[in-house]
């Protein structure tokens, strides 16, 4: 009988986890996280609860779980199963979670930065399937990711490199918490938007009200779709700051392909058709020619296939 992994999907506000045997998830579970879980121990505790309850509730008889892949914000050093800061996080700072989770549940425990995670997991299972050389980023509350070169996952001298996110497109642009300024996921993604919202004040005195609504992004998607002129120009924005970050690394890195996933990505057909255009003005066109940009296969299902791939020797 094939081998059972847990892969974790451990985020900023809740924890998915999932049992995965045979390239399935066979059942998940799905936890916030509570302030007591802010600290190491705590959330070594909430995580050995769920490595337990979804071996309760979906092994099979005779069945025993593997090991373990945990998917985490911030910076980590992989080989060692360390967190060494997470942005979200300020107890976390050289956090040993992969020994730590390990000693608590008695299973082989691998720990990755969650854009690496889902990285593996497009390339075992979803759109990175067949490519040696890909990139994958993940478009969401941020820019997550993840470089796939020479048929494994690329994490630099220290476990930290993919930070994609943070390349420069606007130099006295939009401050950004890595403390830099420009950075493109303060153009592009979820904060994008809201810093677009804030600096024109969009929607009036109802301006704070909507930056703190966490479906600001899909009604400025709906807006923009039903002609609204300045919701239209901020996602035409997303797709020429977008182009000019993927256009740097198609000039870095000559990959086979870009897959790109996370919410924002289902708004494709709001941005897409700027990004293609203004992809051949920022790279080498027989780059942006042989590349394909494609969608990800696997989406909310990424994370937590990823973290068993880990778990399970891929890499």
């Amino acid at each position: 009988m094939s081998e059972s992994f847990i892969g974790i999907d451990l985020g900023a506000t809740r924890i998915k986890a999932g049992l995965v045997r045979d390239e399935r998830i066979l059942g998940t579970v799905v936890v916030n996280l509570d302030p007591a879980d802010r600290s190491q121990s705590g959330v070594v505790a909430r995580l050995a609860g769920v490595v337990r309850e979804l071996g309760d509730r979906f092994l099979e008889p005779g069945q025993a779980v593997a090991g373990i892949g945990i998917g985490s914000p911030g910076a980590i050093r992989h080989a060692e199963g360390i967190i060494v800061r997470a942005p979200n996080f300020e107890q976390w700072n050289d956090f040993e979670l992969g020994r730590m989770l390990g000693e608590a549940t008695g299973l082989p425990a691998k720990l990755d930065n969650d854009a690496n995670v889902i990285t593996l997991g497009e390339a075992v299972y979803g759109a990175g399937r067949g490519y040696r050389h890909f990139l994958c980023l993940t478009l969401g509350s941020g820019l997550g990711g993840g470089l796939f070169l020479d048929g494994r996952i690329y994490r630099g001298a220290d476990g930290m490199a993919g930070e994609l996110g943070h390349i420069g497109v606007e130099p006295e642009g939009f401050e950004c918490n890595c403390g830099s300024r420009g950075c493109v996921e303060q153009y592009i993604a979820a904060v994008g938007l809201r810093n677009y919202v804030r600096r024109d004040r969009l929607f009036g005195d109802g301006t704070e009200a909507a930056l703190a609504d966490p479906d600001l992004p899909r009604r400025l998607y709906e807006m923009a779709k039903a002609g609204h002129p300045v919701a239209g120009r901020y996602f035409h924005d997303i797709g020429y700051y977008f182009a000019m970050a993927i256009g740097t690394y198609l000039n870095l890195l000559n990959v086979e392909a870009i897959v790109i996933g996370g919410g924002m990505a289902r708004s494709w057909d709001a941005f897409g058709p700027t990004l293609m255009s203004e992809l051949h003005r920022r790279a080498y066109p027989v780059l942006v020619e042989r590349t394909r940009i494609i969608m990800c296969e696997l989406w909310e299902d990424a994370g937590i296939l990823g973290a068993a791939a880990l778990a399970g020797g891929r890499s």
